[in-house]
Parts: C-alpha cells; sequence; structure tokens
C-alpha cells in the first residue's frame, strides 16, 4: 500500500511539472510573439497584428506602384506581367525573381509573404473583403487607400510599417510640391475656363469613365470638365456609350486610354474614322494618347501612377497654369517611385502626347 501511496504522489509531482513546464512555455511563447508583432491601424480602420520585422510583402494591382515605390525589395510578386521594354523603366526590384499573380489565394501561399496588401475604395463591404481574405489566408491583410487624396498618409503609414520614415517623407514632399499645388490651383479656374474632355476607352473609344470614377479621377482633379453623362460602371469601369451621344458632347479634348496603347488602336481609330471627324477635338487635332509606360499614366490601374499622370494632364489642358518642364519632372518621378535614371531622351520619348500613326 505504502508502494502504491508512493507511485501516485510520484506521479502528481512529475503531472505537476509537466503542468508547469508546459504552462511555461506557452507564457514563454506567447511572449516571444508579443515581442515579434504589433497591432497596426490601416487604412480602412481596421486592427490588424502584423511582425514588426517585415521582410516579405505581397501585393495586389492597385497598390504594387505605391509598395514598390517605398519598398521595391521586400515584395514577393509581381501584380501585372512586365513586357521587357517595360522592365527596362524600372528598377529590377519590381520584377527580377519575382512570380507574375493575379491574386489567388493559393498563389499568395505559395509566397509564404508575412503581410498581404489590398488597396481599394475604402467601404465596407471592402473593409469585409479585407477581414475574409485575411480569415482565409491566415496572414494579416493590410487596406491602403486607392483615392489620389490619400496618397501622403498612405506613404507616411508604409514609412513608419517599414521603418523607411525618410524615403516616405521623399514621395510625401514630391505630392506635395506638385498635387498640392495642382489641386489648389485647379479649384481656382473659372467654370467657363475649364476644359471639356472626353475619356476614350474600348478599341473604338466607345467606352469611357465619367466623373466620380476612381477610372477618370485625374480630370476632376485638374480642374476640367469630364463631359459624359454615362453612368459609373462600378470595379472596372468602361461604362458603354453611342457615337450619338458623343457627337452631342461634342468634347472640346479627347484623352485616349492606355489599354490598348501598344499599338494605338484607339488613337487610330478616333483620328482616323470618319464618324469621329465631326467631333470637335477631331477637327481641332485636340486627341491625346495618354503616356502607357510602364505603367498607364492616368488609370488602369489607378494606382499612384497616376501622380505622374495628374502633372502631365494638368500641363497638357492648361500649359499656362501648370507651366512645368515635363521632361524633368518625368525624370524625377522616375527616380524617386521607380528607382531608375531616365535619360531625357527616354522621358521626351515617353511624354509625347502625339504619336505617329
Amino acid at each position: 500500500m505504502d508502494y502504491i501511496s508512493k507511485t501516485i504522489k510520484s506521479m502528481k509531482t512529475h503531472q505537476s511539472r509537466l503542468i508547469q513546464v508546459v504552462l511555461f512555455l506557452i507564457l514563454y511563447c506567447s511572449f516571444a510573439v508579443a515581442q515579434s508583432t504589433h497591432v497596426i491601424t490601416d487604412m480602412g480602420g481596421r486592427k490588424v497584428t502584423v511582425p514588426k520585422r517585415i521582410t516579405r510583402v505581397y501585393i495586389d494591382k492597385h497598390c504594387a506602384m505605391m509598395v514598390n515605390a517605398i519598398a521595391p525589395e521586400l515584395t514577393v510578386n509581381m501584380a501585372f506581367n512586365l513586357s521587357e521594354e517595360s522592365k527596362q523603366l524600372l528598377s529590377p526590384f519590381f520584377y527580377k525573381g519575382k512570380v507574375y499573380t493575379q491574386g489567388a489565394a493559393e498563389e499568395i501561399l505559395k509566397l509564404h509573404p508575412d503581410i498581404v496588401f489590398m488597396s481599394d475604395e475604402l467601404s465596407p463591404s471592402v473593409v469585409e473583403k479585407a477581414d475574409k481574405l485575411q480569415a482565409q489566408l491566415h496572414l494579416p491583410v493590410v487596406l491602403l487607400e486607392m483615392d489620389m487624396k490619400g496618397y501622403k498618409s498612405n506613404f507616411t503609414f508604409l514609412g513608419k510599417l517599414f521603418g523607411k520614415p525618410q524615403k516616405a517623407a521623399e514621395l510625401v514632399g514630391f505630392i506635395k510640391t506638385y498635387l498640392d499645388v495642382i489641386e489648389k490651383r485647379a479649384k481656382q479656374i473659372p467654370p467657363k475656363a475649364r476644359r471639356q474632355v472626353y475619356y476614350a476607352e474600348g478599341p473604338n473609344g466607345l467606352s469611357t469613365d465619367p466623373s466620380g470614377s476612381k477610372h477618370s479621377q485625374i480630370i476632376d482633379f485638374v480642374g476640367a470638365t469630364n463631359i459624359s453623362k454615362a453612368k459609373i460602371n462600378i470595379g472596372k469601369g468602361l461604362s458603354e456609350v453611342s457615337m450619338e451621344q458623343i457627337m452631342v458632347w461634342n468634347p472640346e479634348v479627347i484623352l485616349v486610354w492606355t489599354g490598348s496603347a501598344d499599338n494605338l488602336v484607339t488613337y487610330k481609330y478616333v483620328n482616323t474614322d470618319p464618324i469621329w471627324a465631326n467631333i470637335r477635338a477631331v477637327k481641332t487635332r485636340q486627341v491625346y494618347q495618354i503616356p502607357w509606360m510602364p505603367y498607364g499614366w492616368f488609370d488602369r490601374p489607378p494606382g499612384t501612377n497616376r501622380i505622374l499622370g495628374t502633372i502631365w494632364t494638368a500641363n497638357l489642358l492648361y500649359p499656362k497654369i501648370f507651366n512645368y518642364n515635363m521632361v524633368k519632372v518625368t525624370q524625377e518621378y522616375f527616380r524617386k517611385f521607380y528607382h531608375v535614371n531616365l535619360s531625357a531622351a527616354k522621358a521626351k520619348f515617353l511624354i509625347n502626347p502625339k504619336p505617329k500613326m
């Protein structure tokens, strides 16, 4: 009996010690996790637990240029299938050793990122979408603001998150120098002096994005009038219109999208079609191809590539109000945001709004 009692007592002692060890390990691991992570508030107002040291970042299409502007060495994927010509205009960090992905959960998980970034028009549905993706991936998903007016806050946020406050300050400084000035001056343009602009998309120019769309935000931003009265097509945009509607609107200026710019499909069509020839902008040779390399400058995607596109559009529509040396501005933008030194000749080539057909 004494033997049994001693055995039971010994087992209880071992069990107690084992419990103590397990509790210690749990507490230690919890402490270690707490020391290696912290809680942030993303641009959608969500509380997200992220690593303090981030080394692998997944990016979606809308925030690709934004995150790469501040920390291209951290991204693990290409959100766009870049052409060889476009790659020559970017730091190798944008593409070298990185796979092109389209956002499927399986693709993301295979790349083992520390954090996943999403950028969109902030709304309850977008917040819900981010929460669902985070639950599916079991990875922190961080929302960024897509609207152009949120760029400064985005870069400041990313600079703090990545420990790069100086780089963030440089990018914010560029925005203050150009976009803040453009926004202020644009508001002072009298209604009668505002250029009447049509944004021609699709192969025949009969798709567009009206005022209020994320895809045409630049037109509103620079103080012009988006002449389209079409209904906004939520998401990818591209509201369909008829030639009869365009004749009624009779735009003063036509800006041609970048979706088929490599072959100038839309630009050629608008300039050569006999029906388009009746439109005021075509008659006065006010049809302009928006620059498209390495990403569209105006839209598609509606990311921070629009910063340079805003300056280009403001200078194009109101050269006396926004009298910028676009070659130098383009070189500065490529240096700060794409991390490459662009020659003056190359910058001039990219800017050309009236390419030869």
